[in-house]
């Protein structure tokens, strides 16, 4: 019978689709022994799953089947369609998330991310803020950022992804970048305690415990240098400090876990559908949408509608003035700056948010265009749609809605 790993090296580039088929494969042969025909195959197959149903999640079941009837038919024992068909429609559960899981609202991960450390806060916000994969988001180097942009971004290598379909550009909010600062000052500063990694707590789930990993020096390249166990590990602790480490009644898993982070950034972003799934990673989208066409475009979206919707803590003043700003210049407010400065001289009472705040209302108020323009929230938002009007612009929980 060929070699298990030699199998795997010559048809599987991904180490994660390795060490899945490895298991899956080794799993199988414990229970069930070397089976030399279809027929023994058949029979095997039927008796395992059994065993599987009772053990795993549906995705995990339909993974651990399909990577041993891939192996199988590579090494000569194929099951014939019919069987391989009514495998599937009878024993096999389909592969749909049984998990009830949640989002996250932002006042929940404004208590969750309180009770993490710079590290844990910097790697949540991130994830949160861009709808990154947890592994993509550990594979990152220092060099893949760039925090100086507006809006700040990273970017993805082809390497990094699932798949490895392709690179991508991605945003962040401006607490994320800031958070992300001062763990790079934390991390790269030498006397720092956390550059002393050898050994290292490795959370085990499973366990619900942590075991020290051999030892081994700290990848300085890296923005997070931990594997996803350990990030895991850091988002539920987090989550039992602040009382939120509800579990699903028939999986026992988590309902706010790290996937969750993908969901409250797709649910929250109000961007366009192409632009989500193209910041999200999703192959079939990544061609469809401007991101790889017009990068300053998407980025300049983003600035105005997702910064606003995806901030989780309260922004700096200087940050909201500068989203103000953009957002007045979106409406065709010239010369801002000049105008802040001359209404400063008229209204010394006044600051700099309530003066542009001033301006936006008379732009929105002002009946120099032929469209009507509102100022809602988002509760009157489907009252107002309803009515025809068409939304126009979205700032902090505002909505500039025209018709």
């Amino acid at each position: 019978m060929k070699n298990l790993d030699s199998w795997l090296k010559e048809n599987f580039s991904s180490v994660k689709t390795r060490k899945l088929y490895r298991s899956a494969i080794s799993c199988f042969h414990r229970s069930q022994g070397y089976p030399r025909t279809p027929e023994e195959l058949e029979k095997s197959l039927k008796s395992w799953l059994v065993e599987l149903n009772q053990k795993y999640k549906p995705k995990t079941v339909n993974a651990y089947v399909s990577a041993v009837m891939s192996f199988y038919s590579d090494i000569g024992i194929r099951l014939n369609e019919i069987v391989r068909r009514n495998l599937r429609r009878r024993l096999i559960p389909p592969p749909h998330p049984v998990t009830f899981d949640e989002a996250g609202s932002h006042d929940e991960w404004k208590r969750i991310l309180s009770h993490m450390d710079i590290e844990g806060r910097s790697l949540f916000l991130f994830l949160l803020s861009t709808g990154c994969r947890i592994g993509e988001a550990l594979q990152l180097k220092e060099s893949d950022l760039d925090l100086d942009s507006d809006p700040p971004r990273a970017y993805i290598q082809p390497q990094y992804t699932k798949g490895m379909y392709g690179g991508r550009v991605v945003f962040m909010t401006y607490e994320a970048r800031d958070a992300i600062k001062e763990w790079l000052k934390e991390k790269d500063n030498p006397v720092s305690p956390r550059r002393k990694r050898i050994p290292k707590r490795i959370y085990n789930p499973i366990k619900d415990g942590y075991t020290l990993n051999d030892a081994r020096s700290c990848n300085p390249e890296l923005v997070w240098d931990m594997k996803v166990p350990t990030a895991r590990g850091i988002l539920i602790r987090a989550l039992r400090k602040s009382m939120l480490d509800e579990k699903d009644r028939n999986t026992g898993r988590y309902k706010i876990h790290i996937h969750s982070t993908r969901k409250f950034f797709r649910s929250n972003c109000g961007l366009n559908d192409a632009l989500v799934h193209s910041l999200m990673g999703h192959s079939g989208y990544l061609d469809q949408s401007y991101l790889r066409t017009d990068i300053e475009k998407a980025g300049e979206e983003y600035r105005s509608i997702a910064i606003p919707r995806l901030t989780i803590f309260e922004r700096p003043l200087a940050d909201k003035i500068e989203m103000l700003k953009t957002f007045a210049k979106s409406l065709g407010i010239e010369n801002i700056d000049i105008k802040i400065a001359r209404m400063l001289e008229v209204h010394p009472e006044l600051d700099e948010e309530e003066i542009i705040g001033r301006l936006i209302k008379q732009e929105i108020t002002g009946q120099t265009s032929k469209k009507r323009r509102r100022l809602i929230t988002e509760n009157e938002l489907p009252r107002y749609l309803e009515d025809g009007w068409e939304i126009e612009h979205v700032v902090n929980s505002k909505i500039v809605v025209a018709r």
